[in-house]
């Protein structure tokens, strides 16, 4: 839970990042979905996760809206113990895989493919968003969410904003991607 409570806004700021004590129930909950039915068998096929961002407080957050990218209302998403009102309670990570960032960035794969990964052997995401910032140049980082009520989206800004899950491809073509990516890493 450390992994997930750690936040570099929170360190910068001086805030306290923990869910509130009367709704602990609610992030442990939410937080036990996302990883046991995402980031656990993420793990499991390719390798260890880094964590780059998890659970986040309505402060932390606050502090991190128009400075780091962080959206206004969070519920739901990285604010864990707050139900978003449209979607229910969730919870969201900001995670980079090194294995499958390396063969991303040496061009033996495509980005895409463990968005198509996820979508294919993954039932329970709700939602994906892959980054292109320089901070994070040296990682393949992207968002990954469980929610009751998903989304079912998935948005890249890398090479510019799209919504992947608006041109998937087809189930020959994912089945390909996804074991080019699982042979690229070696798993």
């Amino acid at each position: 839970m450390r992994e997930f409570l750690y936040s570099e806004i929170a360190v910068q700021y001086g805030l306290r990042n923990v869910p509130d004590r009367e709704l602990l129930d609610v992030a442990i909950e939410a937080g036990t979905q996302l990883c046991s039915q995402l980031l656990e068998p993420i793990q499991q096929q390719f390798g260890r996760i880094h964590v780059r961002s998890g659970y986040r407080s309505f402060e932390v957050n606050a502090a991190g809206v128009n400075r780091h990218n962080c959206a206004a209302d969070n519920r739901g998403f990285h604010t864990w113990d707050h139900a978003s009102e449209h979607h229910g309670v969730g919870a969201t990570a900001c995670i980079s895989v090194p294995r499958i960032s390396r063969q991303v960035l040496l061009g033996l794969v495509p980005y895409e493919s463990i968005a198509w990964w996820i979508h294919d052997h993954l039932p329970a995401w709700s939602h994906l968003e892959f980054f292109a910032t320089p901070e994070h140049s040296d990682e393949v980082c992207f968002n990954i969410g469980w929610l009751e009520k998903p989304l079912k989206t998935m948005t890249t800004w890398r090479g510019g904003p799209r919504a992947l899950h608006k041109c998937l491809p087809s189930v020959e073509d994912r089945v390909k991607l996804s074991q080019t990516l699982v042979n690229a890493c070696g798993v």
